[in-house]
């Protein structure tokens, strides 16, 4: 299997990993109160594939995160520019 590559996903699952250490929580444990796979939490933690959002939102609600972007020590910027991300602007925008 290939490990995550994208840095985001990288960071969510550090996030993550770093929560369930903090605050003692089993992985199965979180994986049965979130009704997913124990398998894909651990896959995410481990970066080893990149899940559905909806995945990681029943993950984080299930450990009683809420995770708020500005919590993650991430660069949105750096990010946007490695991936040739640009920011959409409206057709009525007017200069």
């Amino acid at each position: 299997m290939n490990n995550i590559e994208d840095t985001f996903c990288i960071a969510v699952a550090d996030y993550i990993r770093e929560f369930l250490k903090d605050n003692d929580i089993d992985l199965a444990d979180l994986a049965a109160a979130a009704n997913v796979d124990r398998k894909q939490v651990y896959r995410l933690i481990n970066k080893e594939n990149v899940p559905l959002l909806s995945t990681v939102i029943k993950i984080a609600l299930a450990a009683g995160l809420k995770i708020h972007i500005s919590d993650m020590q991430f660069d949105f910027d750096e990010y946007k520019k490695n991936n040739n991300i640009l920011t959409a602007t409206s057709k009525n925008k007017k200069d």
